[in-house]
């Protein structure tokens, strides 16, 4: 399905799309207002009303890639090297400068109960090369760097850093740190004494790119005690194949499909329930092509799930990475949305 929009300045538009059905998913265009920011190729950032969306302006942060929420305060690592705490109103402070970590991927806030680290920033990256095997670091309080966690081969070499996410707490996951590393299309699992090992690799009958590591609310009767991965086939001919696939306790993959039909899925949460008329709805962040296979095109988007159907929400993004909700804001990392290597925080607030 393509999604298309005719923009008007800050007055509704209309969004038409055409219906696009696999396997019970179908994702519809909704009526959107523009509020668009100088960037590159495209018309901006869109956004259905009556929500607004803004880049974050945080000078000192280049390419944000992805985020976890500390309090009300972001935590963010930065594809061109570090990870920072960033607010609301923009001031960045190093965590972890480049010189200490280079390659920064998915990053978790320690929670009670895991060891004595809670409160530690984790950090999914590359101790040297970018093409090198992942790696766990753990930041202390005090700003020490120290590798916590490396990753064994699964078949292959543990490369292409993603998504870090602790358990959710009250499920079969809790207690545990989950990693994802897509060069090998295995999905990790980390004791608090640091020993890892492969949880699950999802290579068979076709090996899937990860992307993102969600656990569903109890209320979601259908993911119930399961983790949800967002996916996506390597080598697919057809575009819209991005799944978000539920993986058990066990770490084998359901047969069940949670949802399909994006590109590629690569930030999906619960919104809050201060979050307009849509308060506790599923939000999935796909990344689409990637700008710099793609010419910069603005195929970036954020759907709203309603009754397993997605709709159209917000579009014009670049690269959106991940997406978490941190109070009554959507708040995403999108590397590229100023053109290929710049990048920004786009933030999504409901006017209700």
């Amino acid at each position: 399905m393509n999604f298309s929009k005719r923009k008007s300045n800050f007055s509704v538009s209309s969004v038409f799309a055409t219906a696009f059905s696999v396997a019970a998913l179908t994702i519809a265009a909704l009526p959107s207002v523009t509020n668009s920011i100088a960037s590159a190729a495209g018309k901006g950032l869109d956004v259905e009303v009556p929500f607004e969306i803004n880049a974050l302006k945080a000078p000192g942060l280049v390419a944000p890639y992805f985020l976890q929420n500390n309090h009300g305060v972001m935590v963010v690592s930065d594809q061109a090297g570090g990870v920072f705490s960033v607010t609301f109103g923009g001031k960045v402070t190093p965590l972890a400068g480049k010189s200490k970590i280079k390659n920064p991927a998915g990053v978790a806030i320690g929670p009670a109960g895991f060891g004595s680290y809670e409160g530690n920033v984790f950090v999914l990256a590359t101790a040297g090369d970018i093409k090198a095997p992942c790696e766990v670091e753990r930041i202390d309080k005090s700003g020490s760097v120290s590798t916590f966690a490396k990753l064994p081969d699964a078949g292959a070499a543990a490369t292409e850093c993603r998504d870090l996410e602790f358990g959710a707490a009250g499920t079969p996951f809790a207690g545990k740190l989950y990693a994802a590393a897509s060069g090998n299309s295995t999905i990790y699992s980390i004791d608090s004494s640091g020993k890892a090992s492969a949880f699950g690799t999802y290579n068979k009958p076709v090996v899937f790119e990860l992307t993102t590591i969600t656990f569903p609310p109890a209320s979601d009767s259908k993911a119930a005690n399961t983790m949800l991965v967002g996916m996506r086939a390597i080598g697919a001919g057809v575009s819209k194949v991005g799944r978000i696939s539920m993986v058990g306790a066990d770490g084998k993959m359901k047969d069940e499909v949670y949802l399909v039909g994006f590109i590629r899925p690569s930030g999906f949460a619960w919104a809050s329930s201060s979050f307009g008329s849509y308060s506790d709805e599923l939000m999935i962040a796909d990344t689409g092509k990637f700008a710099s296979e793609n010419n910069n095109e603005r195929d970036g988007a954020v759907y709203r799930v309603e009754k397993g159907i997605a709709r159209g929400f917000a579009a014009g993004l670049m690269d959106p990475t991940d997406m978490k909700f941190i109070g009554n804001k959507a708040v995403i990392c999108d590397p590229a949305e100023k053109g290929k290597g710049q990048g920004a925080i786009v933030i999504i607030s409901s006017l209700l």
